[in-house]
């Protein structure tokens, strides 16, 4: 176990250089760019929060509802060139309940997104990093303004019912090799570490889960692009299994139907390496469809993965994702989000921390007030049956924001 513990600090020092590194070559990069467009975006953000059951209890005689604020400010930086594009978004958040510290919470999140073109080459990086409340990290939203299926993770939610706090940084670099105008290479590594401050530590596991993609596409028409996927999987942990490998292949289509929508599908197996058990052969899929109008977004996703947890083990996750946004008016917007999941524990060992149903609803109403002030109400419906405990809970959330956006400021150099 000692060594095990090592080698992952000894992974997260590594991680936490080639962060620091990336960084600073990224901004080095921009600096360097004689002719590029600078944008400053401040936003800040002031709410208030209601919540009937904050700790999803089993027990609705022992829930209690809870009302506080919360208040919240970032700054996104980034820069545009002819070939690159680079952003920076520092968030602060502070919730406060009052009578009830343990839902305080002082939270901070970093994202940053980097993108170069050549004639024949593109290079991406993705990289975030988040420090919150175990029980708003383990409840998370669903996001309406998501354009991209892809960029929905597979994260934890509806685990725990203590407070504590949760620790992730998520890097994704990736390189993509146009070999013609119809065929292309792509390698893509996604490496996240993640970790629980003693609070949690009995019931939650540090762990790092590192996956490496090589992809081939083609494309048959201007509309139609046919590709395959060959993954590699290593997750490491101070608890359960502490590492386990895993490769899998999958085959997929992606379909432009019309100009404003497309369809994504994919299907495949993965096989899991777990000591102690045979190996465990799942079969992998993802359907997706987007719709981008002027006033309308939709999207829909199914997808069948095998996801990484603060259980100590690898998950079999069946998911679905379902976002709708639609601006009604001039200053009137809504939407609407779905997000539903059944999970199971590879590892048979840990299967009762790690089997869960989880849904969330979620609505937004938003009122564009005047060009820089809009004010937004957020309904957020969880439901989620733990197999530990053998009961479910249940919580309605309302949260009412008033949001300050000023004019983004533009520099060319």
């Amino acid at each position: 176990m000692t060594k095990q513990i090592r080698t992952i600090s000894g992974a997260r020092r590594r991680l936490a250089g080639f962060y620091v590194i990336t960084f600073l070559v990224l901004l080095g990069a921009a600096s360097t760019v004689k002719a590029a467009e600078w944008r400053f975006e401040p936003v800040v953000r002031v709410a208030g929060d209601f919540d009937d059951n904050p700790y999803l209890s089993i027990r609705a005689d022992e829930a209690t509802s809870e009302t506080g604020y919360i208040l919240e400010g970032s700054l996104e930086v980034g820069y545009a060139s002819e070939r690159s594009t680079f952003d920076i978004r520092p968030t602060l958040r502070r919730r406060d309940y009052g009578s009830d510290s343990d839902l305080n919470s002082d939270d901070q999140f970093l994202y940053m997104n980097f993108n170069h073109d050549t004639v024949s080459t593109n290079f991406r990086v993705n990289a975030r990093y988040d420090r919150e409340s175990v029980r708003t990290a383990e409840r998370a939203d669903t996001d309406l303004d998501v354009d991209d299926p892809d960029d929905i993770f597979d994260d934890d939610s509806g685990r725990v019912l203590l407070r504590g706090r949760r620790e992730r940084v998520r890097v994704t670099p990736s390189f993509t090799w146009h070999a013609s105008d119809a065929s292309s290479v792509n390698m893509l590594v996604s490496y996240t570490d993640t970790q629980f401050d003693e609070d949690v530590g009995l019931l939650l596991t540090d762990y790092t889960d590192t996956r490496f993609n090589i992809s081939y596409r083609r494309a048959w028409s201007p509309r139609f692009t046919a590709l395959v996927t060959g993954t590699y999987r290593n997750y490491q942990t101070e608890q359960g299994a502490n590492e386990i490998n895993g490769a899998g292949l999958s085959f997929g289509i992606d379909r432009r139907m019309t100009e404003a929508s497309r369809l994504r599908f994919s299907i495949g197996y993965e096989n899991t390496e777990v000591d102690g058990i045979d190996d465990v052969l799942e079969p992998v899929a993802n359907l997706s469809y987007v719709r981008s109008q002027k006033t309308t977004t939709l999207l829909a996703q199914y997808r069948r993965s095998i996801a990484a947890s603060g259980a100590g083990s690898l998950g079999v996750r069946d998911s679905i994702n379902l976002n709708f946004t639609r601006r009604l008016s001039e200053k009137i917007s809504a939407g609407i989000g779905a997000r539903v999941y059944t999970t199971n524990a590879i590892d048979e060992t840990i299967a009762l921390l790690n089997e869960r149903e989880y849904v969330q609803l979620r609505a937004r109403f938003t009122w564009h007030m005047t060009p820089t002030f809009s004010l937004q109400t957020d309904y957020r419906y969880t439901f989620i049956d733990r197999e530990q405990l053998g009961e479910s809970a249940n919580a309605n959330q309302v949260t009412v924001w008033l949001n300050w956006t000023p004019t983004p400021m533009v520099r060319s150099r």
